[in-house]
């Protein structure tokens, strides 16, 4: 029997997301559950493969929101365009845009209809760890404007499913069990408090594999994600060679959508030992798009004195730097 209130589960294809969606279907009945997945067009082929597999195995249908931002490529190339601008910004470069740099940007500045290029292309460069908007607009924006339009279209009362444990960070170690968060909009994080054994078991117990990506890759999460460490990108190069390849294409794609010209998909992790401006943009951009990482990513350890010049008083960036992940539980685990 349906309810009148609707209860919806973030699934990220993570196991974490997948254990909440076992317990909501166990506790509500599958016609009262509604998995959405946020899709960033930057997932690796496996999590979708698996959300397939969800499917098939639960009989249910995952809800896949994908954001289009056609209308705001249009009113960008518009922009562009149109831009007159005088003056110099506070770094001293020109504001306006050149017309060699117009005719270049407008050439690729076109919807594909994937989410994280389209949005790339939009703001003419890649996410970095100060700037994460992959998250803000791929997922979280996305899930509560769906979650939003059940609330005021169908009148219900909707019921969030989020994959969510303290113990995964400090971000998330004072995370509640359940919370308000408007009227007739509320949070329920079943597994707040399990360790992680705990999950698999539950999945197990329902006769499931979890995610395949645990055991090549060991998470589950955007292929690649901005926080990718040396182990993960030496995992994701030997893993599938079309990754790379795309995000070699990607590369190109937003560097011409650029003012400058040039873009990089790690350029927030300064991977290189140095900081546009300190070295010279050949140089910088060399180092920084996804060759040289390959390159850097080939090296073992962590940083180490010989890694592109690296000074040792810069600090290390090993493979115990920063994770992505949602609050809302909605980019893997």
């Amino acid at each position: 029997m349906k309810h009148s209130t609707l209860h919806i589960v973030g699934l990220s294809g993570g196991k974490d997301s997948t254990a909440t969606l076992l317990i909501a279907i166990d506790r509500l009945g599958k016609e009262n559950v509604q998995p959405v997945f946020a899709d960033t067009g930057n997932e690796h082929p496996e999590t979708y493969a698996y959300l397939e597999y969800l499917e098939e195995s639960l009989g249910i249908h995952v809800v896949r929101l994908k954001p289009d931002f056609s209308e705001e490529i249009a009113k960008k190339r518009l922009f562009i365009a149109r831009d007159r601008r005088m003056g110099r910004d506070k770094r001293g470069e020109r504001m306006r845009w050149s017309n060699k740099a117009k005719r270049r940007a407008l050439a690729v500045l076109q919807p594909t209809g994937n989410p994280f290029l389209d949005l790339c292309l939009l703001k003419g460069r890649f996410p970095t760890n100060r700037a994460r908007f992959c998250t803000e607009w791929l997922k979280r924006d996305a899930f509560v404007e769906y979650v939003d339009s059940v609330i005021q279209l169908e009148r219900r009362t909707v019921v969030v499913w989020q994959g969510v444990r303290r113990n995964e960070s400090d971000k998330r170690k004072n995370a509640k069990k359940i919370e308000r968060m408007g009227n007739k909009y509320y949070n329920f994080r079943p597994i707040v408090d399990w360790p992680v054994e705990e999950v698999f078991r539950c999945i197990a117990d329902h006769g499931l594999e979890p995610n395949p990506l645990y055991q090549t890759l060991g998470r589950v999460g955007c292929a690649p994600c901005i926080y990718a460490t040396k182990g993960d990108v030496r995992l994701l190069a030997g893993s599938d060679s079309m990754i790379t390849d795309r995000v070699r294409d990607w590369e190109r794609l937003v560097g011409q959508a650029s003012k400058k010209g040039y873009a990089a998909f790690f350029q927030g992790k300064e991977l290189a030992g140095t900081k546009p401006g300190e070295v010279s943009d050949l140089v910088f951009w060399e180092r920084h798009q996804i060759d040289g990482i390959l390159k850097w990513a080939a090296k073992e350890g962590p940083f180490m004195k010989g890694d592109w010049g690296l000074h040792p008083a810069r600090g290390h960036a090993g493979d115990d730097g920063p994770r992505c992940g949602s609050e809302m539980g909605l980019c893997g685990d």
